[in-house]
């Protein structure tokens, strides 16, 4: 009797490393990664064409449940320009603001890499 017990608790100790295992190479579904694009944009004046330093970018994600909280700023550069880079496919709301100038809310559809987006600001309206 002693004896089958030591061999019904060695053929568990046996089962039991096999199943620990076999689980440690199970792994989770691997989920496809969301590509990443990069949004070029350019802010110049309206009627004069001048570009325009120091102007307020936001980029507010519309669509996607994993994204839909994230929000990237930053101002354009001398020239007029910043680029947001690794920004996951999805809906933006691109929301531009600068002294003495409109605002200016437009979604883009980020589908691809690279895409420019030109902003031109307007001054804004006289009082009457």
């Amino acid at each position: 009797m002693f004896g089958s017990n030591r061999s019904r608790c060695a053929i568990g100790i046996n089962v039991g490393i096999v199943i620990l295992l076999s689980c440690g190479t199970c792994r989770p579904a691997q989920q496809e990664p969301i590509p990443e694009y990069s949004l070029n944009v350019v802010v110049t004046e309206a009627t004069t064409g001048d570009v325009i330093s120091q102007a307020r970018l936001t980029l507010q994600f519309k669509s996607g449940r994993l994204h839909r909280n994230v929000t990237y700023g930053a101002k354009t550069n001398a020239q007029g320009q910043y680029t947001f880079t690794h920004i996951p496919k999805g809906t933006v709301l691109l929301i531009v603001t600068a002294e003495r100038h409109q605002s200016f809310g437009k979604e883009i559809e980020l589908e691809q890499d690279n895409q420019t987006i030109e902003v031109k600001l307007k001054k804004p309206q006289a009082q009457l």
